[in-house]
């Protein structure tokens, strides 16, 4: 059976597909082309799963481009704010999920409300960016998790529960569904961990091109 390509909000059932839409995305430009906004942010959620994410970044993102590889092929470069450059390859990043990722995502699925919730009450405070101190609106914000990111917080509910990521059965949303994470199929669990992340989350908004270039989410 096939194991989806997830990374953040995108979401592919074959890695067939997330290969497609990639090539699809970088084939109206030519070399030498900056990519726009929309497809910066795609590639830059993407380039979290190469390994050396954190190299390649350095100490920042200024832009990408589109260049020709030796073999005349459409490759990907990272120009850093320092002026640096580097090319990155994104078939490196294409792995399917693993299982701690499948059910780190349907944990983070069942308390997608909280965390909405958080950040419509905090974006009503003309909230500004704490890192790039730009203002912030529900589509350019990301919620941030401090000072422990969100799979240790999962982490340690599983331990807690003497739960294992193995033992964690889910179920597979309805087709119509837009998001197309697993659902925890056992409905006491899944309520008690919305309560735990209640009481033991502590979230903080920050703009989607900061979290980009964050190195520990």
């Amino acid at each position: 059976m096939a194991k989806p390509i997830l990374f953040e909000d995108h979401y592919f059932k074959t890695k067939t597909l997330a290969i497609k839409e990639i090539q699809n995305k970088i084939k109206p430009y030519s070399a030498g082309d900056k990519l726009n906004k929309e497809d910066e942010i795609f590639f830059l959620k993407l380039f979290k799963l190469h390994d050396e994410y954190e190299k390649k970044i350095g100490c920042g993102v200024s832009h990408i481009t589109v260049e020709k590889d030796f073999h005349n092929n459409k490759c990907l470069y990272i120009h850093r704010i320092d002026g640096k450059s580097e090319d990155i390859s994104w078939r490196h990043c294409i792995r399917p999920m693993s299982q701690k990722e499948i059910v780190s995502y349907a944990f983070r699925r069942a308390v997608k409300e909280t965390v909405i919730e958080f950040k419509k009450i905090h974006l009503q405070d003309n909230a500004h960016c704490p890192i790039l101190h730009t203002p912030l609106d529900f589509y350019n914000s990301d919620t941030s998790y401090i000072p422990y990111s969100f799979d240790e917080l999962f982490l340690d509910f599983l331990k807690e529960h003497g739960l294992t990521i193995d033992s964690i059965e889910l179920k597979n949303p309805e087709q119509n569904d837009p998001d197309p994470r697993g659902i925890i199929q056992d409905l006491s669990l899944r309520n008690a961990w919305i309560e735990y992340h209640r009481a033991n989350s502590q979230l903080k908004l920050i703009s989607r091109k900061a979290n980009s270039r964050k190195k520990n989410i």
